[in-house]
């Protein structure tokens, strides 16, 4: 979510934000997903447009807007662009574009909606023949203005968008895998154990991972978990993140068998390790000094002050009794 003094935009499957310029009450304008694919394993594909697509072919989906607020709202709706950055889903300003947004089109580009009532948009995708391969996003946005103000000045904007993830390829949908690392034993700054594993995106299709991690043969046979991993919403191709696991500082050092499982859709990837925690180590103190440094010390800054003395005694002028005439 992003806030700026112009506006404020959500991009969620289905979410309801204040409608502005509304006559007070509860609700908002609230949108999400229809046509959910029923075949589709892709757990994006529940809450997100998410399609493959070969060039020169287009798909449909159908969204519902709904005004749960006690007044009337005029919903403009139209697709924007939007991207990832370091894994994560961003969206840009206003009614900027890119390509997945400029071969999208709404059935309708504003409605009214009454108190209470929802209307179904349908979003059409058309790829063009000359497109090339690869994965684009973008958000179909449900948008709401405040009134102008009458000296003019800031207007209140509040939108809120389905997202996309169109994959353009020659055909069938690219394969998906993932990869888990090493299981290692850690501890934090401050002291709390970790289980820390690195997962890469080896296949060629935006995941969502997520999944558990159990503890077990522990001292005395403890067992401790699952404890849930949650990933990044999406992590594209190519791209590898750091799934760490915060337990509790009480936990015994091991050794342990830590089990890492990790799913996306009908993917699974598990891994399996015998880990033990790392010592606490207490912060050094610094060391007291024993009475005979304090008193060499003490005689040393003794010895300093009177020479001190006696030097400035030396170079003191003479006093003179007599007048000159």
């Amino acid at each position: 979510m992003r806030f700026s003094l112009l506006a404020l935009s959500l991009v969620a499957a289905a979410i309801f934000v204040p409608a502005a310029g509304a006559l007070g009450g509860p609700g908002g304008i609230g949108v999400r997903l229809v046509d959910v694919p029923t075949a589709s394993r892709d757990p994006l594909a529940r809450s997100y447009i998410v399609g493959t697509l070969a060039p020169g072919t287009s798909v449909r989906r159908r969204v519902e807007i709904r005004n749960s607020t006690r007044a009337p709202a005029d919903v403009v709706v139209y697709p924007g662009a939007a991207g990832l950055r370091r894994g994560n889903f961003s969206f840009a300003s206003g009614r900027t574009r890119n390509e997945l947004s400029a071969w999208t089109s709404v059935s309708r580009g504003a409605v009214r909606l009454q108190p209470g009532t929802s209307v179904f948009e349908t979003v059409t995708i058309k790829v063009p023949k000359s497109a090339s391969s690869g994965e684009r996003y973008a958000v179909i946005w449900a948008a709401v203005s405040g009134p102008a103000p009458a000296g003019g000045g800031v207007t209140l904007v509040n939108r809120v968008g389905v997202r996309m993830y169109v994959s353009v390829g020659p055909g069938g949908a690219p394969p998906s895998s993932f990869a888990i690392g090493v299981l290692t034993a850690e501890r934090s700054a401050t002291g709390e154990p970790l289980v820390v594993a690195n997962v890469r995106n080896s296949g060629r299709q935006t995941l969502d991972i997520g999944g558990t991690l159990t503890l077990s043969a522990g001292p005395g046979g403890l067992r401790a978990g699952p404890f849930p991993v949650t990933l990044r919403a999406a992590l594209v191709p190519g791209a590898s993140e750091q799934a760490s696991v915060r337990l509790d500082r009480r936990l015994p050092r091991g050794p342990w068998r830590a089990e890492l499982r990790l799913t996306s859709g009908a993917i699974e990837r598990n891994a399996v390790a015998t880990i033990s925690f790392p010592l606490v180590v207490p912060a050094p103190k610094a060391p007291a000094a024993s009475p005979l440094i304090r008193g060499g010390l003490i005689l040393i800054a003794l010895l300093a002050i009177a020479a001190l003395i006696l030097l400035l005694t030396r170079r003191s002028p003479s006093l003179s009794h007599g007048r000159t005439a």
